[in-house]
């Protein structure tokens, strides 16, 4: 076991899964204030534009307050699940109030700073927005704490991962944007399901551990239901936005290509479902093809960046041909 320490960067480093949550938070923010902005400023690329973009509502304070909230969440989340995660090898290694790389009153003291800032900011950006922090950090803080403990309940365990986890980067800025166009409610309902996949395949490759201690909707349905769970919200997933995309193209009504990204991602996710359903044992597969270590593992980078490489120059395109 690691020798206890508590300096700053074991505190805010290993607590906020600064890596890869970080990029996606950003990018997330983006794909909300991006669109919202460019529809106001003429449909074009200009210095107007960039300008708008750093306007208010200020960009760089919803940054803030999303960075404050998701380490709020995994502090938490590591905070009450330290004896839980203990008993798993794995998880020990990956959870640093486990394995002693940050102590307790450590992440206390964390806890109180990321829960006051969002709070904060929120004030600023308008009730809406502060009504939804609240909302949500209620349940970042109630999905692993007593007496509650979401995680623990089967079917609210996935909603409220669903809803609330994944999302809220993009989700709170559409609140401060007031912006729920179709192109943004697809892509906020998108999300959601992609959280909540993402919530039962964690739940599937902890299911050995999970069982002894805990019930969760993966505990109640067995590993192999759960997968096709998964594969068919991942199937709802692609179907509606194949759907979405055609039709708007051949009837107006749908969804315009510049939200195609969820499409190739679908298609990048087909070899991972090839070998999930064809799995015997779940949780090594689930490692190494999704949550590699609790952190995005070399596979899953390489398929976002090809993903994107993919969208980029499909965006490129549109906006060059004037679509």
């Amino acid at each position: 076991m690691k020798g206890e320490t508590n300096g700053v960067r074991n505190v805010v480093y290993d607590l906020s899964r600064i890596n890869e949550w970080w990029l996606l938070s950003v990018g997330l923010v983006l794909f909300a204030y991006v669109p919202n902005v460019y529809s106001k400023s003429g449909n074009e690329f200009s210095p107007e534009f960039f300008g708008t973009l750093l306007a208010r509502p200020p960009l760089y304070l919803a940054l803030l307050t999303v960075f404050s909230a998701q380490i709020f969440l995994f502090a938490s989340n590591d905070y009450f699940d330290r004896h839980v995660d203990a008993l798993d090898p794995k998880k020990k290694t990956r959870n640093p109030v486990s394995n002693g790389t940050v102590t307790v009153p450590g992440v206390r003291a964390l806890l109180i700073v990321t829960g006051i800032i969002p709070f904060a900011v929120a004030i600023y950006l308008g009730i809406m927005a502060f009504a939804f922090v609240a909302v949500s950090m209620f349940v970042f803080f109630f999905y692993t704490a007593p007496p509650l403990r979401l995680k623990n309940k089967p079917i609210l365990d996935v909603m409220s991962h669903g809803i609330f986890v994944n999302t809220f980067p993009y989700f709170f800025c559409l609140v401060v944007l007031s912006d729920f166009s179709d192109g943004s409610v697809f892509l906020l309902a998108a999300l959601m399901m992609r959280s909540a996949m993402a919530q039962l395949l964690q739940e599937i490759r902890d299911y050995n551990i999970d069982r002894q201690v805990e019930k969760n909707t993966v505990v109640v349905l067995g590993q192999k239901k759960a997968i096709w769970l998964v594969f068919s919200i991942y199937i709802v997933l692609f179907v509606t936005s194949a759907t979405l995309l055609i039709t708007y193209e051949f009837l107006g009504w749908g969804i315009p290509l510049y939200y195609i990204i969820i499409l190739i991602l679908c298609f990048s996710f087909i070899p991972i479902f090839r070998k999930l359903l064809i799995a015997s044992e779940y949780s090594d597969e689930i490692e190494k093809l999704w949550m590699g270590q609790g952190r995005t593992n070399r596979w899953l980078v390489a398929q976002y960046f090809a993903s994107f490489s993919v969208y980029f120059v499909i965006v490129f395109y549109l906006i060059m041909t004037g679509y």
